[in-house]
This record gives structure tokens, sequence and C-alpha cells, in this order.
């Protein structure tokens, strides 16, 4: 059954993803020295960023309410994510990462020799850090081939809330893999594995939950914006990465992003059709074109801004306005694609 909650979700996490990506290009936040920016930029920084936490949680929902509620084949599951995921994140990714690692001086250090270059052709699409969010495919797929042990917490007859807390505290030890070359899949696994299982849960006991906090959001709400004070407070409003051998206290933010799945979901549900009525198409297309804006925004800020002298700052008008441009010309070319390749775009752009 299709949930339109859901897919609104969907459309405003891939919005959140954008914006996030955007603030370094409209200089809106100081990455040299963050605690020199003001609380309000801190806060809106750190609600913004770790969008990825988000997709999680829908996958984790759509996980269950789809695949496994309609009979989960893991072949069939399998070759699917192969199709429509791993595809078109290879041919998107291929040229990019042989130009850099051929002509960008930074990357052209790496190699000498022919081995050499394959090798970190390979490391490169493995860890996909080229491009600002494509690290999150090589992970995805990871998380595809362990449906067999959320399958196992599905069926589970108790201790899912448990199990989750346990989880959430181990994901707050490792924190996020660095982000380099060696991109910890695995670590990245044990870290988001609570936001998905979270989703799991929710659609799993969406009535009883909807029932429950339908007008009570603003526990989670509140839970939020609790951690979110604490975060600027102690200075952890920034993802932390680290490699897994390394202790670093604890990262804040999953515990953040863990509660504003919860509020969210709430929010999406209780206001649907405020949404039906008012911005309809716009989360609608949103959600229709996320997974090709996954892709390709990527490109527009790091490759078409930069050409044509699009960093510099601008404040926050400057980030309202570049997410739209951003958000336009990559559901534009994402459409010019469907048009022309029509069902096989989805093995070229993702959708």
């Amino acid at each position: 059954m299709f949930l339109s909650f859901i897919n609104y979700f969907r459309g405003f996490a891939i919005l959140l993803i954008v914006i996030g990506h955007l603030f370094g290009t409209v200089k809106v936040f100081n990455y040299d020295n963050p605690y020199m920016n003001t609380i309000f930029t801190k806060s809106i920084f750190s609600l913004v960023s770790g969008g990825t936490s988000l997709f999680v949680f829908i996958s984790g929902f759509l996980f269950h309410h789809v695949f496994y509620s309609r009979g989960f084949n893991f072949k069939k599951f399998l070759i699917n994510k192969l199709k429509n995921v791993l595809c078109p994140y290879l041919i998107l990714m291929t040229p990019v990462v042989v130009y850099q690692l051929l002509y960008v001086p930074r990357y052209q250090k790496l190699h000498t020799t022919t081995l050499e270059f394959f090798k970190y052709l390979f490391l490169s699409l493995y860890s996909g850090t080229m491009l600002l969010s494509t690290w999150y495919i090589p992970f995805a797929f990871l998380l595809f081939l362990s449906s067999p042990i959320f399958i196992k917490f599905i069926e589970m007859k108790k201790y899912h809330k448990t199990l989750m807390f346990v989880m959430l505290l181990l994901g707050s030890i490792v924190h996020r893999p660095a982000h380099d070359f060696t991109v910890n899949v695995f670590q990245a696994l044990i870290y988001f594995s609570p936001v998905y299982c979270l989703g799991i849960y929710i659609s799993m006991e969406k009535n009883s939950f909807f029932e429950k906090f339908e007008n009570k959001s603003y526990i989670f709400g509140l839970i939020t914006l609790g951690i979110l004070a604490f975060q600027i407070y102690t200075g952890k409003f920034i993802n932390s990465h680290k490699s897994i051998l390394i202790y670093k206290g604890i990262d804040v933010v999953i515990f953040q992003k863990f509660f504003m799945c919860l509020y969210l979901v709430l929010f999406f549900n209780k206001y649907e059709k405020y949404f039906n009525k008012v911005c309809k198409k716009i989360f609608e297309t949103l959600a229709e074109y996320s997974f090709p804006i996954f892709f390709l925004h990527n490109y527009i800020i790091q490759f078409l801004y930069p050409a044509i002298g699009f960093e510099k700052e601008s404040g926050y008008i400057g980030l309202i306005l570049l997410t739209i441009l951003t958000l336009f010309l990559s559901i534009v070319f994402a459409y010019i694609v469907k048009k022309i390749f029509k069902k096989n775009s989805r093995y070229l752009i993702g959708g």
C-alpha cells in the first residue's frame, strides 16, 4: 500500500541532503573554524547535516512495509538493487573517478604506475568519496546484503526496543567512518543500523505508534532540540568521522537523528492531508526524483558551480536560491534522461 506521508518524508530528506551540501558553496558555515559560527548557524547546520540518517530510516521502513510484507525473496531483492542502485552508481562514478585520478594533481600523486592507478580506481569506487554523497552507495549495498539479519530482527518475538537501544549505544561509540579511500562500510553498517531498525520497527508497529503518539509528537521534537542544545554547549554539533579502532568519546549526532526521525514520521503522518492540499506536487516531485537528485546534485555542486564562479559568500538567501536551482537542474536533467532512455534510465541515474 502506497503511503503518502512516507513519500513526503523522502522528498524532505533529499531536500535536507542538498541543503547540507551547499553550506560550503554559499559560505554560510565556517568550516575552518566551526566554533566561531553563531548559535543559530550551528543549530541549523547540525539539524540539516547528517540527512543520511533520514534516508536510512525511510529505507528501513520500506524494507518492512514493501519487501517483507509482500513476501521477501532475497535473490530477487538483491538483483533489483544491483540493477537500480549499483549499476547507476558505477556508470555515474567511473568517468569522474578516472578523470580525477588522471588529471587532478592531488589525486595524480596517489599513483605512478598502471597497477597503482587501478588500485586507487577500485578504492575510489569502493569508498565513493570523490563525490559528496556517493559514499552512501557501497554502505547501502552492504545493508542490502545484510537483509537476512534484519529479517531476524523483524521476526523476533520481543526485545526490539532493547536491541535498538544497545545498537544505538554501539553506534555512538564507533562513530561514522573516516571519509577517505578506506571508508569502513562495516563501521557505517554498525553506526546506521539502529536508525534502519527504527524504520523497520515503526513500520511494524505503525498503527499503535501513530495512535499513541499522534498528538504527542512534540515529545520527540523537544528531545531532538534538547540534544541539539547539548551539542551546541559541548561543541559536538558536527558529524564525527573516525577510524573504528580509535576511541573519541560519544557521538551525539546519532541520538539527535534517531529522535528527529521519530518526530518527522509523526509530523508527516499527522499533516499528510495538509501536504495533499498545499504542496503535494512539490514533495511528490522531490520524492519521485530523489535518487537521481542524490546522484546528480554532486556534479552540479562540485563541478558546475565552481566552473561558473558560484562559490561565494551569499548567506542564507543564497542558500535558499541555490538549493532551488540545484534541485531544478537535477530534476530537469533527470527528466530529459528519462524521456530519452525511458525505463532504462534507472540503470543510468537510478530513477
